[in-house]
């Protein structure tokens, strides 16, 4: 059964996780906002509360009003209406104006007690006469059943309140008009403000006139309004928060920052997953270093092993023709054997740095000399390559590993061998004001642009069109390390006339590497490996 591909596992898991993060996106603006809508509901439902308060507190008063004079209509004696109410109006009914006593079948005016003056009583009654009286609903009022007429005559608003009630077999509808100019200067201003400073409140009419109260077009998003249900039924009270500019702006901050965070949220899972992928990836690539760089040992490990086997069989079978090839077979034997024993050192310090377990012996050593030692040991391997050496005749003795500095020289040397085609390699050391320094050149094609920062990354090796080219790709990772561990650093690059320069450097400090201890030592190699 075949299995599927990683990269086909990716493009099915990239669009699955891009619609899980919008979905989740979703629900968390939608929880967020119906967390809001619960919050504003609360505000919204207060101030319910609270308006509803007012309202009921003004219909109370209009209605306790309306109870005290009507408890005083005696339809056997209309006439002492005015000496039984009028002292008592302006405790017991202050917005009452008038009180009116009418046949019910003709609306004919039995009695009428106004407060307001006598040249204001006559132009009343013919307003009541002609346009409040016509509109009372007295056809299908029960007796002692209160009713309310709240009307606008000529632009004022008038309020009336009437009920029927009966004396030997006759009816009468008794009405008292209640002063609403009243009840807006001395009733909305005790019953309607709010007491607590928290909200604004006023009343309004049909048209949205204001007619009592305060402005409230900037806060209209939490204005909570209720008409009067039975008295002023043609006016309502409206309130709002005195914080509702404030709710209203905290409320646009939040929906800013809710999907601000919900972009974040939604930015850092892609790049989390954008990470992951690109850690699988480096993973894979990794893999795939390690599984070259098992066969390019392999590989190197069996070539020279190849020619030790088959030139000390033909030295053991005495088939040499003379002596000049009997040295010529033991040079390539030792030639090999010196290839042989450079890979395996190699392989081995770089899986102590792999391990963190690379550690390294300073001791003063003459980096000259240690120049001329990695020479000498190549030179079985030139094959007719020529190396020359440039050092200045005063060389400063360093402290310094020099088994792992020798090995970091002959890698240099050993890429230049590799990929400078035979071509002649300089070698120059030179000494800086805080550093000594080691360069390798060969003549060869150079780096490409693209390799020059990568040739020192592990298991790397620069590669080019139609050639097969030997090594494992840890050699100059392992000049890097060395070379931080000393205090130095390692760099690359091509020579203006063709070839490339590999060096590395070591640090002059030598009091700063002589305090170093074992542990120190020990965290420069593993920084180098992390490097």
């Amino acid at each position: 059964m075949l299995k599927p591909r990683p990269e086909f596992l990716y493009i099915v898991l990239l669009p699955l996780i891009l619609a899980a993060a919008v979905v989740l996106s979703y629900y968390t603006w939608e929880t967020a906002s119906r967390y809001e809508e619960l919050g504003a509901g609360t505000i919204a439902h207060s101030t319910h509360l609270l308006v509803q308060e007012k309202v009921d507190r003004i219909e109370r008063q209009i209605i306790s009003a309306d109870n005290a004079v009507f408890h005083l209509v005696d339809p056997s004696d209309p006439g002492a209406l005015a000496e039984r109410w009028l002292p008592l109006a302006e405790r017991i009914s202050p917005s009452v104006r008038a009180v009116l006593i009418l046949r019910s079948d003709s609306l004919e005016l039995v009695e009428y007690v106004s407060r307001a003056a006598q040249t204001e009583q006559p132009s009343f009654l013919r307003l009541f006469r002609k346009h409040i009286a016509p509109e009372l609903d007295i056809g299908e009022l029960e007796p002692e059943q209160l009713r309310h007429l709240h009307t606008t005559v000529n632009g004022t608003s008038y309020l009336v309140s009437y009920m029927i009630t009966s004396y030997e077999g006759q009816t009468f509808v008794v009405a008292a008009h209640h002063d609403t100019g009243y009840i807006v200067r001395e009733e909305f201003p005790r019953l309607v403000s709010s007491e607590e400073g928290g909200a604004y409140l006023n009343v309004v009419d049909e048209d949205s006139r204001r007619i009592f109260g305060d402005k409230m077009a900037q806060v209209a998003d939490y204005l909570v309004g209720l008409r009067f249900p039975t008295t002023l039924y043609r006016w309502r009270l409206q309130v709002v928060p005195k914080d509702a500019a404030l709710l209203k702006e905290q409320a646009r901050s939040r929906e800013l920052n809710k999907a601000g965070l919900i972009v974040l949220s939604v930015a850092i899972l892609l790049m989390g997953v954008a990470f992951l992928l690109y850690a699988t990836f480096q993973e894979r690539r990794l893999s795939a270093l390690k599984s070259d760089f098992i066969a390019n040992v392999s590989h190197e490990l069996k070539t020279p092993l190849s020619a030790v086997r088959m030139f000390s069989e033909m030295l053991l079978t005495q088939r040499i023709a003379s002596d000049d090839k009997r040295k010529q077979y033991l040079e390539i034997i030792c030639r090999e054997a010196e290839r042989l024993s450079s890979l395996i050192e190699n392989v081995l310090d770089f899986a102590a740095l792999e391990r963190g377990k690379q550690s390294y012996a300073p001791e003063e050593a003459d980096l000259a000399e240690l120049v001329a030692r990695a020479v000498e040991t190549v030179r079985h391997r030139l094959e007719g390559t020529e190396i020359r050496v440039h050092a200045p005749e005063h060389v400063p003795r360093v402290l310094v590993d020099a088994h792992a500095v020798l090995l970091a020289i002959i890698n240099l040397l050993d890429n230049a061998l590799k990929y400078g085609e035979g071509t002649p390699i300089d070698v120059t050391l030179e000494v800086g004001g805080r550093e000594l320094s080691v360069s390798v050149r060969d003549r060869g094609p150079g780096i490409p642009r693209g390799d020059v920062r990568r040739v020192f990354d592990r298991f790397y090796r620069v590669r080019r069109p139609g050639q097969q080219q030997r090594g494992s790709g840890i050699g100059l990772s392992l000049v890097k390390h060395i070379a931080d561990a000393h205090g130095g650093r390692a760099w690359a690059d091509n020579a203006p006339e063709g070839g490339a320069i590999v060096s590395f450097s070591v640090a002059r400090d030598r009091s700063r590497r002589a305090r170093a201890t074992p542990d120190a030592r020990l965290n420069d190699a593993r920084e180098g490996v992390s490097s």
